[in-house]
């Protein structure tokens, strides 16, 4: 993968590292973009943040403190920099590998001498690498035909897919303000993945809404491998392009994404691949949840307190995505109790069968969670990969199968 990054350059606008930050502050307002580098003549120091020098002026006493000091003082952390030969998978290995304080930040691109040429935006190589994904598992849809000669190239393409799917999911995990006595959050989350072949179809992403609210969207695409997993990277795409105020309303959100994806399925003639999705917001301020689905398996709702272990109940559960452009989904409301766990999982977990060809059923799943109630969502998940792996004939799975346990502190 070879790209000229000077062509996907967001801005090129910077500030002197002497310049105060009143400075600063008004050369922001002559734009809408959201940081600037910071040069000490042909050296590039950083970035400033328009949000940063706002708060350092509009907090008290700020502007007489702040004013006229020099940008060089208040840059980002940890900027990225980005030289122009860098490989592209250096750079989204380094970009996404960020934590989310920082994840947004603009990524600085320096010429091969180190001058300054421009910033590039994070949503940009976001999508960047979408395409390069979804042009990977394209290049090997046309080469099927001569998989028995191109054997080895062809297995090495589809580890690169299984590498740039795999940095489709969250490299970190949000945090939150924490609140019990020994500082844990009040918010932790624990996940497993594990497709069936060397790429899948499950897919599940998770969104800080504010200090106190994240957003937790898990799908299922049918089948797996090469097809399923172009939908998922149609799916991160399309939660990425959603605005913030699209995060808050469950149905909302899967009705944006549905009229979304059956467009672009339908204009590609793949009108039969679709995906099971439900998306989750989680109110630590009012404990309580909000969500709905879309024909996707409910989540488990571990009560410590009131030692129970129950499926959260729906009105409708709502229709697959990317079938009907018309279809109508439902928003359903929960309340917890500190201590509780919530469980999302893909039904790769409860197809197992046993050697009489019995699945792995909701009364098991609920059980194998009743044995270590009050534990961690990450000792629930071990306990339910454990007990579905025993039910198994094959003492395996045999799909996709992606777990997501939060627990609520």
């Amino acid at each position: 993968m070879v790209i000229d990054y000077r062509e996907i350059v967001g801005h090129r606008f910077c500030v002197r590292a002497d310049q105060t930050i009143g400075e600063v502050v008004q050369a922001f307002s002559h734009h809408d973009f959201d940081f600037m580098a910071v040069l000490d003549g042909n050296a590039v120091l950083g970035l400033c943040s328009k949000r940063d020098v706002g708060i350092l002026l509009c907090s008290k006493y700020g502007f007489s403190l702040f004013a006229n000091r020099p940008i060089r003082d208040h840059l980002r952390p940890k900027p990225v920099f980005v030289r122009v030969e860098t490989p592209v998978h250096e750079v989204f290995t380094t970009v996404f590998a960020r934590g989310e304080e920082a994840f947004y930040d603009d990524v600085l691109l320096l010429g091969p001498s180190g001058g300054f040429l421009g910033l590039i935006f994070t949503q940009t190589l976001i999508k960047l690498q979408n395409r390069f994904h979804l042009d990977s598992i394209r290049l090997l849809e046309e080469q099927s035909e001569e998989i028995s000669r191109k054997n080895e190239q062809i297995e090495a393409d589809l580890c690169l897919s299984r590498e740039l799917q795999q940095a489709l999911l969250p490299l970190s995990y949000p945090s939150f303000p924490p609140r019990s006595p020994d500082g844990a959050d009040t918010i932790r989350f624990h996940h497993f993945y594990r497709p069936l072949g060397i790429v899948g179809g499950d897919f599940f992403h998770i969104k800080k809404l504010s200090s106190q609210a994240v957003g937790i969207f898990i799908a299922d695409v049918m089948g797996h491998g090469v097809r399923s997993t172009i939908v998922t990277a149609m799916l991160r795409t399309l939660l990425e392009e959603l605005p913030e105020e699209g995060y808050k309303d469950p149905a909302g959100l899967l009705d944006h994404i549905n009229q979304k994806l059956t467009g672009i399925l339908i204009e590609a003639g793949k009108d039969i691949l679709y995906a099971t999705a439900l998306y989750l917001v989680v109110d630590a301020e009012r404990q309580g949840i909000q969500y709905a689905s879309a024909g996707h398996p409910l989540p488990i709702h571990v009560q410590v307190r009131k030692n129970l272990v129950e499926t959260l109940e729906h009105s409708n559960p709502g229709t697959v995505l990317g079938m009907f452009d018309e279809a109508v989904f439902f928003n359903d409301e929960a309340s917890y109790e500190p201590g509780d766990s919530i469980i999302l999982f893909t039904d790769g977990i409860t197809e197992v069968e046993d050697s009489a060809g019995n699945e792995f059923s909701r009364e098991q799943l609920s059980k194998a969670i009743g044995s270590v109630i009050g534990r961690p969502a990450n000792e629930i998940i071990d306990a339910l990969l454990g007990q579905a792996k025993n039910h198994s004939a094959k003492g395996e799975f045999t799909d996709d199968v992606c777990l997501v346990g939060i627990d609520l502190a």
